[in-house]
């Protein structure tokens, strides 16, 4: 995540050089945190529909994903932590990977429909791309990058506007 954070920040800086590095970091942040609470008002019936632990166990570290603990912690860890989790490592990967200009121009009311099409579509995206890459054809690499760079923000698009 760190990665992506500077990536964005310096991508941003070279659109905007004038705009100094801090300010644009208060920006992203208050990017993150506009995405996490439009997420806040849609997760408990979110997490209502289907289970959160698939997201939630994705961003846990290898160390204790894969630790004599891990068949416990869906039932230990409180779902108000697991929704929390789930709508801030988002917020941050929306952000991260989407820019600024794309996540300030969604409409309040648009957003939280979007974040939750694109954390769906980031693992059929994930399944596509991989079967691309295994189908052997000469095209496979370029259509695999196109899909992971662009191809989750279409599909959540496409699946928000089917929505509203």
């Amino acid at each position: 995540m760190a990665q992506l954070e500077a990536k964005l920040l310096f991508a941003e800086a070279r659109h905007d050089p004038s705009t100094p590095l801090p300010a644009l970091s208060e920006r992203i942040s208050f990017a993150i945190l506009r995405v996490a609470d439009a997420l806040a008002t849609r997760m408990d019936a979110y997490a209502a529909e289907r289970p959160l632990w698939p997201y939630m166990s994705a961003q846990l570290p290898p160390s204790l994903a894969e630790s004599q603990h891990a068949p416990y912690l869906p039932d230990r860890l409180p779902s108000e932590y697991q929704k929390s989790t789930v709508a801030k490592s988002l917020a941050s990967r929306l952000v991260y990977r989407e820019g600024l200009a794309f996540v300030e121009a969604l409409p309040d009311a648009r957003l939280p429909i979007f974040a939750l099409s694109y954390l769906e579509e980031e693992e059929h995206i994930k399944q596509l791309a991989k079967m691309v890459a295994d189908s052997g054809q000469g095209f496979a690499p370029q259509v695999e990058t196109l899909l992971l760079n662009g191809g989750v923000r279409v599909a959540a698009a496409e699946r928000a506007n089917r929505i509203q």
